[in-house]
């Protein structure tokens, strides 16, 4: 995938952040142009290093020169206006998630490594899973168009295409991203048309976005109490809830099943069975995600029967 200039830049300012926030002392100008800036003349050098604190900064991590009585010029993270103890908001962790995943997926970015783990403690869609278990892939222009309305704050006029194949058109406020086995989905919410009235929000599947459009003159503000977390869903949960389904957890798998199901659902203590109770969308999805946890679905019948097919069919395979 080619990259644009813009991709460079990112590429860049993530670079640097890591080198001065795990730097042990000062680094010399010499070093961060060697490093950062290899095909730049010295004034272009300064001035594109200069651009690049400006960045920073705006990202919390503010880079000051040290004075020196001779010799080139050192610099280092200022740690009194090091930004810490703040919570992003949920416009800045989205935009942050989007900025940051083509580096996360970009297999010739050397500190991927790093840049996850400093990211999984801001935001807990960097903590959910490997990101270089997520495939490489270039992006369209619908999605584009869809993270720079987010990005900017402006609704977006879409196409859209719903799972029975039925189209329409729709102005939505984009609220934020997340990814569901290699599939992207954007939430996002209406577009209040009378002042108190509190937006409908919803997920929508980017690959059935056929189209989009800002909507140029208008804006939106994300509500302060969204976050993105809360709209991720399980295999089995997208979709018009069918079912509350009960599975009985054994105590071998309870420390895996926990972690898979990502704060959806309740468990409880019951008779001395840990038990799990989850909303349901699609039987058949969440039969096959049981038998692959190790976890017994209890109610409702239907589920069971499909849950026994499934393993049937699994122990016949294996045949």
């Amino acid at each position: 995938m080619a990259h644009t200039r813009d991709d460079e830049r990112a590429r860049r300012i993530c670079s640097l952040a890591l080198e001065f926030m795990n730097a042990a002392s000062p680094v010399p100008s010499s070093t961060i142009a060697r490093s950062f800036y290899p095909d730049l003349s010295s004034d272009s050098f300064r001035r594109a290093f200069s651009r690049d604190r400006e960045a920073l900064a705006i990202c919390g991590i503010s880079v000051r020169e040290l004075p020196q009585p001779t010799g080139e010029s050192l610099w280092a993270v200022d740690a009194d206006n090091f930004a810490g103890g703040t919570e992003l908001s949920p416009l800045e962790a989205a935009a942050l998630e989007v900025a940051c995943r083509p580096l996360l997926e970009d297999p010739g970015f050397p500190l991927s490594d790093e840049l996850l783990l400093a990211l999984a403690k801001l935001t807990r869609a960097f903590a959910e899973a490997p990101a270089r278990a997520m495939p490489l892939r270039a992006e369209s222009r619908v999605f584009s168009t869809l993270r720079g309305c987010l990005m900017d704050g402006v609704p977006v006029r879409i196409s859209y295409v719903d799972a029975k194949g039925v189209p329409s058109e729709r102005t939505i406020a984009p609220y934020g991203f997340f990814e569901l086995r290699s599939v992207r989905y954007i939430v996002a919410g209406t577009l209040p048309t009378k002042v108190g009235e509190e937006p409908q929000i919803r997920t929508y599947r980017v690959d059935r976005v056929r189209s989009a459009h800002a909507v140029e003159g208008e804006r939106f503000s994300v509500p302060a109490d969204f976050s993105v977390d809360d709209w991720r869903r399980l295999p089995f949960q997208l979709g018009e809830t069918r079912a509350t389904a009960l599975f009985e957890v054994p105590q071998e798998h309870e420390d895996a099943a926990r972690r898979a199901a990502g704060g959806q659902g309740t468990f409880l203590e019951q008779d001395g069975k840990l038990l799990w109770s989850v909303d349901v969308s699609a039987l058949a999805d969440a039969a096959s995600w049981a038998v692959a946890h190790g976890i017994l679905p209890v109610e409702p019948p239907e589920l069971v029967k499909l849950w026994k097919g499934t393993l049937e069919g699994v122990v016949s395979h294996g045949a």
